[in-house]
């Protein structure tokens, strides 16, 4: 094991720590569980994040990509 010393405002980790609390866990295990999805998914999102239209031309083009997803993976 290992520790890690980070700056952030007090109110932040006390408002982090009672939602976490609301939970049944601790803040560890919840910027624990923060670092694995970031490793496993090594992006971040600042802001909101947008809404897509999936206009027809789109949903035709993500139908085409399925099918082409799902006949790869049968053979």
């Amino acid at each position: 094991m290992s520790n890690l010393t980070i700056r952030i405002n007090e109110n932040l980790k006390k408002k982090a720590a009672k939602e976490a609390g609301k939970l049944g866990i601790s803040l560890t295990f919840v910027v624990i569980n923060a670092l694995n999805h970031f490793i496993e998914s090594p992006k971040i999102t600042i802001g909101e994040p947008e809404d897509v239209m999936v206009t027809p031309d789109l949903q035709k083009s993500m139908d085409t990509i399925g099918r082409l997803i799902s006949k790869k993976q049968r053979k």
